[in-house]
Formats: structure tokens, sequence, C-alpha cells
């Protein structure tokens, strides 16, 4: 069995991706009060040292208020807007991204709750409908129980390169990291 060295790349960059990834947690909780925190969290798992997404939203959906909130959106074309180390100054994060329009149209969403399936899984064709309109090509998603109820969506461009196939089970398990902003 190989073993990760987080300090050195590896050929498919799972090495690094990995490194930034474990000290995620721990940057969440040095941040905890921080505006914004959700997404630079997502910008973090998005970026191309960790997941390599093109676009991502994180939104939260309330079944006993029956909503659908956009928190946070990640464009990789974007990243150029703001300061290279965005943990070294989280506190010019947000004012850099704000003229990022991806992420302006995920904050600012709001819709009735997705239809659901079988009474908790959530309509898959619905969900992928949101993407196209959100100007997402070949749109995925993961979804995962929150506190109060509430349902975590991560939607995310699926561009199908395999290092985001090989990465999907990392974005799962991390993804739900956005639930601690």
């Amino acid at each position: 069995m190989k073993t990760l060295n987080p300090n050195l790349p590896d050929e498919g960059g799972n090495n690094v991706c990995i490194a930034r990834l474990l000290h995620l947690p721990h940057k969440i909780l040095s941040h905890h009060d921080m505006d914004g925190l959700a997404q630079m969290v997502l910008h973090e798992l998005g970026h191309h040292d960790a997941l390599s997404l093109q676009r991502a939203g994180y939104f939260i959906d309330n079944p006993d208020f029956d909503c659908l909130k956009g928190v946070a959106g990640y464009c990789s074309d974007e990243c150029k807007m703001h300061k290279e180390d965005v943990w070294g100054a989280p506190e010019t994060f947000e004012q850099d991204m704000k003229d990022a329009q991806f992420h302006h149209q995920l904050k600012t969403f709001f819709q009735r709750s997705l239809p659901r399936k079988n009474g908790d899984e959530v309509d898959e064709e619905a969900v992928r409908a949101l993407g196209t309109t959100l100007g997402m090509k070949n749109p995925s998603f993961i979804t995962w129980k929150m506190k109060h109820g509430n349902n975590g969506l991560l939607l995310f461009e699926d561009d199908n390169n395999a290092g985001l196939a090989r990465r999907k089970d990392l974005l799962h398990n991390f993804a739900a990291l956005l639930s601690l902003c």
C-alpha cells in the first residue's frame, strides 16, 4: 500500500490535494467567526490544488420552511480576483471577491425546496436543471444531512476529467465541512 506524503506532490497531485484538505478543519476553527467563511471553504475545496472544480455552488435546503437558499459560489475563472493566499489575509477575501458574479448569483439565490422522490431523496433531474439554469455544463451534485433537519447540497460542474472522478469520494466527505460555517 502506497503511503501519501502530504509534503511531496505525486503524479496525480493527490498528495497536494490531501494535504490541502486535511488542513481545512483547523482553518475553519481558526476563522469560525468570519463573514464569508463558507465562500472561503468552498474556494479551498474547488481550487486547482485541491479538488480542481470549474464551478460549484453550496446551498442549504430547509424542508420545514420549503426553501432552498444559496450560500456560496465558486468559479475557477474568478480566482484571479483574490490574493494568492486566501487564509493568509482572510479579512480581505470577501472584499476581493465583491465582483465575483457567480458567487453573487449563488449567494442571492432563493427558491422553494427542490422536489423529492421517495420522501427524502432529492429529484436528480430537478437538481441538474438547476445547475443548467446557473450556467453549469454537465452538472453533478452531492447532498448530506445537516443539523436542524436541513440538507446540504453541493452542485458542481463535472467536466468528466479523470482527476475529478478519482476525487469525488473526497468531495463528498469534505463538502460536509461547509456545514460548520
